[in-house]
């Protein structure tokens, strides 16, 4: 039977999805999408998630909503979305499964977004944009592209129609974001910045798959040029994008949804050519190149940023009107690095933003300089029932969850029978100078809750929600999109 999507549920924008006994065994969001399998008076049996149970027939509509997943990649940047017209676009991936703490990283939530959730019998995907090329954000676009995740028995299908990036690659040797030339751009149509004119600028770029597939001189091979080969292979088109652009293909201003592409900044040289101008150090310049999209849809607009940084922001700055930047939801930059101008944050003027960042790293992300400021200058928010909300803030990491308990008996897989006490039995981590440690000391995750943050909206309400940790019930904040309380 035909798929629909949860209503707002009279204002609660959520609701219990109960087995046949009436036991609550899931609970569905706004905008989720059920497959009705049949009807009984009131209720309709339903397929969502994954499982098969009972919600109220009158909550289900034909609509479904401009849909955001900022998932939970630890350190990395990974957002999956649903535009109205039942299109998907990936936007990052994280980095690969092998370096991921948990071995489960996009890929894994992907596959089961589209073959579990959806029951479809491959990913399909509109568009995967990747930001820029670092690791933390196209690692996870090696499993996704190869079809694998941690599980050698769920291996998946996938097709992609577009792949956009900044055009900047990964070169074996020096130097290696691309060949550089000096030079002079017109003037800025914003000088309040301190961006000279007079600068070096990456002229040697990537556009189509023929410079994936074949390109100048060898990409970094240890995981770049593994990704080069893929993005050779399994999209149907590939190309770059800038701010020169001004929207993503298929989503301009007579759309319904409008994507407006703000960054990277391509600028016109004096010697006829275009190129990325050199921000600093290689990471400030990969960095600071991310694409920049902002999504328009009714009055609702949200900013998706990428890893800028101090001198990219004021790049922008100096090219876009700062209304550009006005938005409902951004997510913040680089995952909460402190290396912002505040200038852009006041921009952004956001009601909510998030943070997506990772357990085990040394960057201490999100830093408080950058939480701080995002609550100081984001924006008050109007609830649905007209209450003033102050800004949202909402971090991946904050949001994840562990469930602890101590180990009791070991058995072998081949000889079940096989049982040791875990008091007699020791354990060493794959962690290079790992010791022994007595297994009845030794705490054993028996479950793991994904900070994902799910954003909604039908382009006149926006809802931010995540797990809850013991009742796998959702936190759900609702404001009302371009609306000053």
């Amino acid at each position: 039977m035909k798929r629909e999507f949860i209503g707002d549920v009279a204002g609660k924008f959520k609701v219990a999805l109960k087995d046949d006994s009436n036991k609550t065994i899931a609970y569905l969001l706004w905008g989720d999408s059920v497959r009705v399998i049949s009807k009984s008076g009131s209720m309709v049996k339903v397929s969502a998630r994954g499982r098969v149970g009972w919600i109220a027939k009158d909550i289900l509509t034909d609509t479904g909503l401009l849909e955001l997943y900022v998932i939970d990649v630890g350190q990395g940047d990974c957002v999956l979305m649903r535009t109205p017209n039942n299109a998907w676009h990936l936007i990052d991936a994280g980095v690969s499964n092998e370096t991921q703490m948990t071995k489960k990283g996009a890929a894994n939530f992907i596959r089961w977004k589209f073959l579990e959730d959806l029951e479809m019998d491959r990913v399909k995907l509109e568009n995967v944009i990747l930001s820029h090329m670092d690791f933390d954000h196209y690692g996870g676009l090696i499993d996704l592209f190869s079809g694998k995740v941690s599980r050698p028995d769920r291996t998946f299908d996938i097709s992609v129609e577009n792949f956009y990036h900044n055009g900047m690659g990964r070169f074996k040797d020096s130097p290696k974001l691309g060949t550089t030339i000096s030079g002079t751009v017109p003037l800025l149509p914003y000088d309040d910045y301190r961006i000279s004119r007079d600068d070096h600028f990456i002229i040697e770029l990537l556009s189509g798959k023929a410079s994936f597939k074949k390109p100048s001189r060898p990409f970094e091979p240890k995981s770049f040029a593994p990704l080069a080969r893929l993005v050779g292979k399994i999209p149907k088109h590939v190309r770059s994008i800038s701010a020169s652009d001004q929207f993503l293909p298929g989503y301009d201003q007579n759309s319904n949804v409008v994507i407006r592409v703000l960054g990277p900044i391509l600028e016109h040289i004096n010697s006829g050519k275009v190129g990325l101008r050199e921000l600093g150090s290689e990471s400030i310049t990969c960095n600071g190149h991310s694409i920049v999209l902002r999504i328009d849809y009714g009055k609702s607009r949200i900013l998706l940023t990428g890893d800028l940084n101090t001198i990219s922001q004021r790049l922008l700055l100096s090219y876009h009107d700062l209304l550009e930047f006005s938005v409902d939801v951004a997510k913040g930059c680089h995952h909460g690095s402190d290396d912002i101008d505040i200038r852009f944050v006041r921009a952004m003027k956001a009601r909510s933003t998030i943070v997506s960042s990772g357990d085990n790293e040394d960057y201490a992300h999100p830093r408080p300089r950058v939480m701080g400021a995002s609550a100081r200058y984001g924006r008050e928010a109007k609830s649905v029932k007209g209450h003033t909300l102050p800004p949202l803030l909402y971090s991946t990491e904050l949001a994840r969850s562990v469930q602890l308990a101590y180990a009791d008996t070991v058995r072998s897989v081949s000889d079940r029978t096989r049982q040791i006490e875990c008091k007699d039995a020791e354990l060493k981590s794959v962690e290079r100078g790992a010791k022994f440690i007595r297994m009845e000391n030794l705490p054993v995750a028996t479950d793991l809750i994904y900070g994902l943050i799910n954003v909604r909206t039908d382009g006149e309400r926006i809802m931010c929600a995540y797990m809850k940790e013991q009742s796998q019930d959702f936190d759900v904040q609702v404001f009302q999109a371009g609306v000053e309380p």
